[in-house]
């Protein structure tokens, strides 16, 4: 297994720095070359992996300096090339995606110049997210989200009518990027994952307590969940890799690898489940007080992502289900989550808006769009068929085995925000899909917007059923 074929695939897309200044086909046509032999390569990897068991875990270590110890490396095992995969594929499929979404034949945000810029820096943000999940230490990840904050901070503003909200979301990542350093300073040299588990238990109590903090502020949860619907302002191919495989689901995937390498106890068990349970109980509230589908799904992707800390919660008692599950629930979200962001895009392309109350008839104005938003809201709700039925299901069963109040209140917090969902999908679905479109909404979706979000329904229904073995294989390394 060559460590170079996941370091090629991470580092390619930060060449789309290169095309800043390039517009139109030209820049489509580098960024989805290069994205694509970045996918390419990753699959290649991949599948090499696998190829050989699985069972192992590849450490290469390409950077260190004196106490700090490693501060660049790759983690290639099951959990980082299988969210890696996931990560670079939809990457990849949101760059064929906005190769048509960007341009003056979008309805709500007709531009003529700025592909070059927003492909620079939605390089930015999937190389980093790369380096990030392939992380070995705290040094790297705290490095990789510094820099997905600064494509946040411009991805968000892109339009230039979203400055406080760019700025919110970029403190707030600045906020969780002091916490990690606090962390790393803690740890000293301790801070490489495979040394986590050898430190006292009173420096791994401060070192987790701040960590977890960190993760929760990158996932937009309790204290910090306002700046992800804010957000939103930004186009909406980059609001689909920030919700789906880039930021706010890499929160959780780091305090997985922590909680995976440090082993840390019992003792922060109430505090990662009770802050969880009274964030998602939050969103149920917003839920039916939106009418913008941007706003709407921002507020799904918090409790989706609350769902990956609650059984996080549960592994900290020592049971290795809740590190599976947790990426599992992480992999199978990120698909449909990005098919909800590019169905909704397609209304804001075709209809010029997003706004839920103005939106009538789309299964005849927009079929493949409705199509998706459907399946996709659908299985945010957690109904089949696609794969958040399965990753929260196996929540709902796991932690019924968790200890005290939490046996019902973990796995009844999960089924709730789910039926709150559906109900609030179930209410927009009559007048969205049947209704009469308005005389003027005729549909224009392209024919590679359609293709894309085909392809997601269809990776959206198989991928539950290909990776659930594969994550069975993760397990604690402390």
């Amino acid at each position: 297994m060559s460590g170079e074929v996941f370091l090629a695939s991470a580092l390619l897309p930060f060449l789309l720095l290169l095309i800043y200044k390039l517009e139109g086909r030209a820049a489509d046509g580098i960024a989805t070359t290069i994205m694509g032999i970045a996918l390419l390569i990753n699959a290649y990897g991949t599948y090499d992996f696998f190829q050989g068991g699985a069972g192992k875990v590849y450490h290469y270590a390409y950077a260190s300096g004196g106490n700090l110890g490693e501060f660049f490396g790759l983690n290639v095992d099951v959990a980082s090339v299988l969210v890696g995969f996931t990560s670079i594929l939809l990457s990849f499929l949101i760059v064929l995606y906005t190769a048509d979404y960007l341009g003056p034949a979008n309805r709500a945000f007709p531009i003529g110049r700025g592909k070059g810029k927003f492909y620079a820096l939605f390089g930015l943000l999937t190389g980093s997210s790369m380096v990030f999940i392939y992380g070995t230490n705290l040094v790297q990840f705290l490095v990789a989200l510094e820099l997905m904050a600064i494509a946040l901070l411009f991805l968000v503003d892109f339009y230039g009518n979203a400055k406080g909200p760019a700025i919110k979301g970029f403190l707030v990542l600045n906020l969780a990027v002091f916490l990690l350093l606090g962390a790393a300073a803690i740890l000293g040299g301790s801070q490489e994952l495979t040394k986590m588990g050898s430190v006292a238990q009173s420096t791994k109590d401060t070192a987790f307590a701040l960590l977890i903090f960190a993760a929760l502020a990158m996932s937009s949860q309790l204290f910090f969940y306002s700046w992800l619907p804010d957000a939103t302002a930004g186009p909406v191919p980059a609001s689909a890799y920030i919700h789906s495989a880039s930021i706010v689901p890499l929160g959780s995937f780091m305090l997985f690898r922590v909680i995976q390498y440090m082993n840390p106890g019992k003792d922060d068990f109430w505090l990662l489940g009770l802050l969880t349970v009274a964030l998602i109980f939050l969103m149920m509230i917003y839920y039916p007080l939106q009418t913008d589908g941007k706003k709407l799904v921002a507020y799904s992707t918090i409790a989706q992502a609350g769902v990956a800390y609650i059984i996080l919660a549960y592994a900290l008692l020592g049971h290795v289900e809740g590190l599976q599950i947790a990426v599992y629930q992480v992999v199978n979200h990120a698909f449909v989550k990005a098919l909800a962001y590019l169905s909704v895009g397609a209304f804001a392309y075709s209809l010029g808006t997003t706004d839920f109350s103005r939106i009538r008839g789309i299964r005849k104005s927009l079929p493949w769009a409705s199509v998706g938003w459907f399946l996709s809201f659908l299985g945010l709700a957690g109904v089949l068929p696609l794969g958040l039925f399965f990753s929260k299901a196996f929540t709902i069963m796991s932690t019924r085995h968790a200890q005290g109040v939490a046996s019902w209140l973990f796995p009844g917090t999960v089924l709730f925000d789910a039926a709150i969902f559906l109900v609030v999908v179930l209410l927009w679905f009559k007048g969205m899909f049947f209704g009469e479109p308005e005389p003027e909404a005729e549909g224009h979706s392209t024919k590679l917007m359609c293709a894309v979000m085909i392809t997601l329904i269809l990776i959206g229904i198989v991928a539950p059923w290909v990776t659930l073995n594969v994550v069975m294989k993760i397990g604690f390394m402390g």
